[in-house]
């Protein structure tokens, strides 16, 4: 095998390393923006029902859910 080769060889090895950290990063951005989203509803709802001065629940029908 000569040089030429075995440079290539190392090239692509790298680049599926660098495919595979790439693909678990954007995974991890995915999950971690839903549980974002779902923190976020969280927050949003509880903050509406503590308000007692005005009665939400007749006008949004997610808060009776």
């Amino acid at each position: 095998m000569n040089e030429s080769d075995k440079k290539l060889r190392k090239r692509r090895r790298h680049i599926k390393e660098v495919n595979d950290v790439n693909r678990k990063h954007a995974d991890m951005m995915k999950t971690e923006s839903i549980a974002r989203h779902k923190c976020s509803h969280i927050q949003v709802r509880s903050e509406v029902l503590e308000n007692r001065q005005i009665d939400y629940k007749s006008h949004m029908k997610w808060l009776r859910e």
